[in-house]
């Protein structure tokens, strides 16, 4: 058997934690690497857990740090400098590095439980490079609610872009015997076909964007003599009505489900593969400050029968993505400020973070926010060795 040459093998590297990502081709070429691939990845996950936000950063860290790291890596040539994690992070093919994320998701958690799956785009806005006009990063994302962790991302050109996105990053995505939901961007007959054909339920947002559709669920929800002619030809409506305050408001949910699909043109309906029900959404809002109310509808279309109460559940989970993922890479990691922008680095930068957040987010030990749990990897070694699922006794 042949020996691995010294640039095969500072192409590996990766701690046993993180070695889901042993198939991440090396983007580095020549003979002259001075790190081990796989550790230059760990040592920048452990510095974007502890509050690091760039490349100048996750150089600070790996110094400082150097005893530490020593206990898990080999770090034949000490700890890289930002330009060295600046180049590998900014060669990095993203697409395979998304791969080895989804790879290390099913390591992790195996086969998840039935759930909503949320998918939705975000941009990270100061990615921008006035120097060569390229435009701003444009992610998708998609969230499992139950679990509270994400499962990949893909780039789009723009939000308008989404469209085109969306079926290729439905093919990445393991969807059997899940429920996607999407906002009304997503709401096209092919996506709830895709949805469908792999053996999963959709939940899309119904806008103008699709007027036949929408005008009838207007219609329908906005006539009690038509809910109640439904009712007498044997269809199903139901309804979830669930009260709930917080963030300095008081809010009431008024869900309406029905299975009354006969004003809505046959054919349009069977375009809509695996379509069963019609949804409306009235939600009253009074602000506990001022005392101010407003009444917003909102319709939805989807697979599952009507059943409000599921259906609450899940239009209410869609936001955890929003929530609970989106807004905490905003507020606690700064990721809408981050000016990292060469080539893939945003891209791959954006992922590493996704993989911090489920880490945090994975370990019930440590009782604390995500801002917390940071501040107490920053702190205490042996509580970032947790996160890192590494052996904190050496």
């Amino acid at each position: 058997m042949s020996q691995k040459s010294r640039s095969e093998q500072f192409s590996g590297g990766f701690p046993e934690s993180i070695e889901a990502f042993n198939e991440l081709p090396d983007p580095r070429k020549g003979r002259h690497k001075q790190h081990y691939f796989g550790e230059i990845i760990f040592m920048a996950l452990a510095a974007i857990i502890c509050q690091c936000e760039g490349f100048d950063d996750m150089e600070r860290f790996a110094k400082l740090k150097e005893s530490w790291l020593r206990k898990f890596l080999k770090l034949p040539n000490g700890t890289p400098s930002n330009d060295t994690f600046r180049r590998v992070f900014s060669a990095i093919d993203p697409k395979q590095f998304n791969r080895c994320f989804m790879t290390f998701i099913q390591v992790e958690h195996g086969d998840l439980a039935s759930q909503l799956i949320a998918i939705d785009g975000k941009a990270v806005r100061h990615s921008f490079d006035t120097a060569t006009d390229a435009r701003h990063l444009h992610l998708l994302s998609a969230w499992a609610c139950d679990e509270g962790i994400s499962l990949g991302q893909l780039e789009v050109d723009a939000k308008t872009n989404e469209i085109k996105a969306l079926p290729r990053f439905l093919d990445l995505l393991d969807l059997e015997g899940h429920t996607v939901s999407l906002d009304a961007m997503g709401c096209q007959k092919v996506i709830a076909q895709k949805i469908h054909l792999a053996n999963a339920h959709y939940l899309l947002a119904l806008k103008g964007n699709q007027g036949a559709l929408h005008k009838r669920a207007e219609e329908f929800f906005g006539s009690p003599s038509q809910v109640k002619a439904a009712n007498q030809r044997g269809r199903t409506v139901t309804v979830s009505d669930r009260e709930n305050t917080g963030h300095g408001r008081h809010e009431r949910r008024i869900v309406m489900a029905t299975d009354a699909l006969e004003g809505i043109d046959k054919l349009e309906r069977e375009n809509w593969l695996g379509l069963q029900s019609i949804v409306c959404v009235e939600a009253h809002r009074r602000e506990l400050n001022t005392g101010r109310t407003s009444v917003e509808k909102r319709y939805y279309i989807t697979s599952h029968k009507p059943d409000a109460n599921l259906l609450q559940k899940f239009i209410r989970q869609h936001w955890g993505i929003e929530n609970q993922c989106h807004w905490i890479l905003d507020v606690t990691w700064k990721e809408d400020a981050s000016r990292i922008r060469k080539n893939h680095a945003a891209k791959n930068v954006a992922l590493l973070r996704k993989l911090a957040l489920n880490l945090l987010k994975a370990d019930t030990t440590v009782k604390d926010t995500v801002r917390g749990k940071r501040l107490q990897a920053t702190f205490c070694e042996k509580i970032l060795s947790q996160f890192l699922r590494i052996d904190s006794s050496k």
